[in-house]
C-alpha cells in the first residue's frame, strides 16, 4: 500500500475511533416524526415533518390533486422559475389564518432564516 493510502486509512480509523465517521442510516417508510432504524424507533428531531402532517389523509389527497394538475417539482425556486397560483393561494390562506396582511413562503428553513 502506498503512503497516501496508508495515511487515508489511518485517518478513517481515527475518525471511527472518535465516533466521527458518518454511517448512513436507512429509514423505511413515508416521512414521519418518528423513524425506525434497524428495528429501533426514534423520535426524528431533524425532520421538517415534526407535526406529523405529511401523512395526513387530507394533505396526501391535496398533494395528489396538485401533482395531477401541476406535475412533480417546481423546476426551480420562485425567483428563477416564477411564482405559481398555488404559491399565492397558500400565502393568502396563511396570512388569513395568522390574521396578518400578508405571508410569504420560502423553499427551505435555511432560506426562511436568511430572508427574515
Amino acid at each position: 500500500m502506498g503512503k497516501r493510502t496508508e495515511y487515508l486509512k489511518a485517518e478513517l480509523e481515527n475518525l471511527k475511533a472518535q465516533g466521527l465517521y458518518f454511517v448512513e442510516r436507512v429509514r423505511v417508510g413515508p416521512p414521519d416524526n418518528r423513524v425506525v432504524i434497524k428495528g429501533v424507533e426514534y423520535i426524528l428531531m431533524c425532520s421538517n415533518n415534526y407535526l406529523g402532517l405529511a401523512n395526513h389523509p387530507k394533505i396526501r389527497e391535496a398533494a395528489i390533486r396538485a401533482i395531477e394538475e401541476y406535475g412533480v417539482g417546481a423546476g426551480a425556486v420562485r425567483p428563477i422559475s416564477g411564482t405559481t397560483d398555488l404559491h399565492i393561494e397558500a400565502e393568502e390562506k396563511i396570512a388569513k389564518f395568522k390574521r396578518r396582511e400578508a405571508a410569504i413562503l420560502f423553499q427551505s428553513g435555511y432560506v426562511a432564516n436568511v430572508g427574515t
